[in-house]
């Protein structure tokens, strides 16, 4: 495992160097789109590390360090003006950009990202005059062209107490609740996005994260149907022991209902120190009862390679999963190798799938692509020094051909070695575009278990080019089409989230920026929700591709035709027939189902300059919570020849939110099309403002310089409050009046009550069983209507109980939503029930796997 070198502050050079990328949300893989999904140790999307930073101090600084490293030893946290003198040190001497970090930059961008992010408001006075206003308190800053560093600590010191003052929103985080942590987030979020001080816990991620291991039960766990469900168990872990599967539902937590819990707290909940026991309750689908598991807790080594042989005509086809890169992962590739070398079949080709692989350990991606190369680079890296890694000759010898699988959510160390092998022409990518993020950050430990990530570099791959902002360009580009009820969002529902929508992402040079190609791109269908068993037609895609190349040169694959250009050429035909195929089928039914005419034209990069787009919107607007926000739109093709395949979308900023997204198809010569893009604000007020971008695309990738932003001032709405109350009625077939029998049906008498005096509009109720298949329950959403204050409504709902129960409760979930509710109201209650006589534990389940104790 690699050790963590920590950065102290008398030895600042000791730092990690990492590739860390920003939150990436991602649906469950096949399973379930609306869920997010995390680990017990840590939130969807992960840092990458390296081994050190270069060290460039600047003399006039080190009294920082010392004050700093006197502090640290003293064992004690920092003060305001020491954290902001010694950050600020750290940020001028190992920055990126030099020219982005002096004085009068640094101020001046913290105080537009304090605005942008609504803690304060400015004004100007005079050019060298900026006021803070936060209430009815201003605070003056005097940002003249001789603005000297003593003067930069004192302005954010004082700054960062003006903040102490005033009331944060109080559901801001908790870091972020002391000012001189919101100034100093704030001059970091000026830089780049990537850049920011880490609290205890975030560290704590960070580093579980990276080094691949972590107390816990060992499950991969996301929100489905809000209640917490197991998207894998780990290998080897106490939940895999006790027979934990894949989808089970976990009821409760030590007695915790995850019914309408949100997933951050279960997940604090399910964490804690190894040797500690937690009881789970667990439901398999086709149980008959929930049942009780008590775990211990353990360290938990997570593997971050997953591998499986094809079969593919005559031989197999190694299939790689990474899921990130830790500490181990370029070995367990290696032994994934090995062990597919030892197989009986020979070995047609490798698939590396690495979508939705959010980065990890920057050495393990040199290392990994490493294996698959005898020379050659494999990676620049260009901040305050220059530095190169080279591929080294192999013990082992993987000479097979390649093919890459990426989508918008492979970031980071994984866009590096699909950048090493595409620009080595050791491999094809096959997929979606990949996330873009170029840049390298440093992590420095400071005192409180605290830390700095910071941009200390940009990378390139071999040829010298930047995937910041655009990413990785798969060769073969392979579109899904989610087949929904209607135009709105046919190609996913979570886009234009990539590094180049991130606020202050780092500029590239034009000589070294990667121009999106649009050639041998299809679009393919898939449903609009997706199972498990839904074919993968990427991965197929990808398995059919190396097939087709063992065919004509069979295998061992000969050496001197390792190079994806000669793969290409030799499987075009493979390839056109494919995505033809793909392609009218996609645009058939779009015509057929959705009337958009999405076909193929002569494509040209100056198409995109022909198309004018506005929208009618003011840079700023009210608007009420939980309203629909309505943005209209123009479009105008000046050009003289049609332009086709273009849409619209309208998409938060804020990493929470989605993206709404309508097909427009084709434009004709001088046509103008008008619409409005709409977009529900389910947001709390609380949230603060919420800025929106609408843009224009072409081909599913976006026009740059067709963005109009708009910040949207949410107005807090008061709300109904609606209380429940639950009996049993209408029964039949028991001997027991409201409890529920073996074989009974009754109705589920809910009662609504409004005790505000809001009315409430649009009321629905929905029940959910969490009892298992012991009763059944009629999970239709209810229309209550319209609830006056201080009316009451009655709604039935039927239920039927099997002939065997075991428990002497039922336990049921209610979502009670209304017009005025940003999100429903959830609720848990149980009702009575009288089990026969015991049984035992082989005939009260009947799930799948095995139920073990401990």
């Amino acid at each position: 495992m690699q050790l963590w070198t920590k950065t102290t502050w008398k030895n600042a050079r000791l730092a990690l160097t990492i590739l860390a990328i920003c939150s990436v949300s991602g649906a469950w893989d096949n399973t379930a789109r609306d869920s997010d999904e995390q680990v017990e140790f840590a939130t969807l999307g992960a840092s990458d590390l390296s081994a050190k930073a270069k060290n460039k101090t600047r003399t006039d600084r080190r009294r920082s360090d010392a004050r700093a490293s006197k502090l640290s030893a003293r064992g004690t946290g920092l003060s305001d003006s020491l954290l902001i003198d010694s950050i600020l040190t750290i940020v001028q001497n190992y920055y990126v950009d030099e020219d982005r970090v002096e004085n009068k930059k640094l101020m001046e961008e913290t105080l537009r990202a304090l605005e942008t992010a609504d803690y304060i408001r400015l004004s100007f006075p005079s050019p060298d005059t900026w006021v803070v206003q936060k209430s009815n308190e201003t605070l003056s800053i005097k940002i003249a062209g001789t603005y000297a560093f003593d003067e930069l600590v004192k302005d954010s010191l004082n700054l960062s107490r003006f903040l102490d003052r005033h009331q944060l929103p109080k559901d801001k985080k908790k870091q972020d609740r002391a000012g001189a942590r919101l100034v100093i987030n704030a001059m970091l979020a000026g830089l780049d996005p990537h850049s920011n001080l880490l609290d205890s816990e975030e560290y704590r991620d960070l580093r579980q994260g990276t080094e691949g291991s972590f107390g816990g039960l060992g499950v991969v766990v996301g929100m489905q149907n809000d209640v917490l469900t197991v998207v894998k168990p780990l290998p080897k872990s106490p939940a895999s022991r006790a027979g934990v599967g894949k989808l089970d539902r976990i009821m409760s937590i030590d007695d915790k209902n995850t019914f309408g819990t949100t997933l951050d707290d279960l997940i604090q909940y399910m964490r804690g120190e190894p040797g500690t026991k937690v009881r789970l309750s667990l439901l398999r689908d086709g149980d008959l009862a929930p049942r009780n598991v008590q775990l211990t807790r353990e360290i938990i080594q997570v593997d971050s390679v997953e591998s499986k042989l094809i079969p593919s005509g005559k031989g197999n086809v190694v299939y790689v999963f990474i899921d990130s890169f830790s500490s181990r992962t370029a070995a367990e590739l290696r032994e994934a190798m090995i062990r597919a070398q030892q197989s009986k079949q020979p070995i047609e080709g490798v698939i590396l799938d690495m979508r939705s692989n959010p980065g990890g350990l920057l050495d393990q991606a040199v290392k990994v692509a490493d294996l698959f190369l005898e020379e050659g680079k494999i990676l620049t890296t260009q901040g305050r020094s220059r530095e190169f890694d080279m591929a080294k000759k192999n013990l082992f010898h993987f000479d097979y051909p390649i093919a890459i699988l990426t989508n918008g959510d492979t970031a980071s160390a994984s866009e590096i070695v699909a950048g090493a092998l595409k620009d080595q022409g050791r491999a094809v990518v096959i997929g979606e575009p990949s996330f873009g993020k170029g840049s390298v950050q440093t992590v420095f430990e400071l005192p409180g278990e605290q830390a700095l990530k910071l941009t200390i570099a940009r990378y390139f791959t071999p040829k010298g080019t930047s995937i910041q902002n655009t990413g990785i360009t798969p060769d073969i580009w392979l579109q899904p089409v989610q087949k929904n009820e209607t135009n709105l969002n046919l190609l996913g529902e979570y886009r234009y989230k990539s590094e180049r929508f991130l606020d202050h992402s780092l500029e590239v040079e034009k000589s070294k920026q990667v121009v999106n190609t649009r050639s041998q791109k299809a679009y393919y269908l898939v449903p609009s929700e997706r199972k498990e068993t839904d074919p993968d037609v990427p991965l197929l895609f990808a398995t059919k591709f190396i097939n087709e190349l063992s065919k004509r040169d069979g295998y061992p694959f000969p050496k001197e035709r390792l190079r994806a250009s000669y793969w290409k050429a030799s499987a075009d035909s493979f390839i056109k027939k494919s995505l033809d195929d793909f392609d009218r089928s996609t645009t058939d039914w779009l015509t057929r189902e959705r009337k958009i005419n999405w076909s193929e034209g002569q494509e040209s990069i100056d198409d995109d300059k022909s198309l004018l787009f506005s929208v009618t919107m003011p840079k700023r607007m009210a608007l009420a919570e939980g309203k629909t926000l309505e943005v209209p739109y123009s479009i105008k093709n000046t050009s003289k020849k049609t332009v086709n395949r273009v849409s619209v979308y309208l998409s938060g900023i804020q990493s929470s939110l989605g993206t709404n997204e309508v097909l427009v198809g084709k434009i004709d010569a001088g046509q103008t099309l008008s619409g409005t893009l709409k977009f529900d604000m389910k947001v709390s007020a609380k949230e603060g403002s919420v800025r929106m971008r609408a843009g224009l695309a072409r081909s599913g990738w976006p026009i740059v310089g067709r963005e109009r932003e708009m910040t949207v001032e949410l107005i807090e709405t008061k709300k109904p409050d609606i209380v429940m109350s639950m009996s049993l009625v209408s029964e039949e077939g028991g001997s027991q009046a409201g409890i529920i029998e073996p074989g009974e049906k009754a109705k589920i008498r809910v009662l609504l009550k409004n005790t505000s005096n809001i009315v409430a509009h649009k009321v629905q109720l929905k029940l959910v069983s969490l009892a298992g298949r012991q009763i059944a329950v009629d999970t239709k959403a209810v229309n209550v209507g319209e609830l006056k204050p201080n009316e009451s409504r009655s709604v039935l709902v039927p239920v039927a109980a099997t002939g065997q129960i075991v428990t002497e409760e039922f336990k049921f979930g209610a979502l009670v939503e209304s017009e005025e509710y940003v999100q429903p109201t959830k609720m848990h209650f149980a009702l009575p029930s009288s089990p026969k006589a015991r049984m035992s534990k082989s005939d009260a389940l009947t799930g799948t796997g095995p139920w073990k104790e401990n």
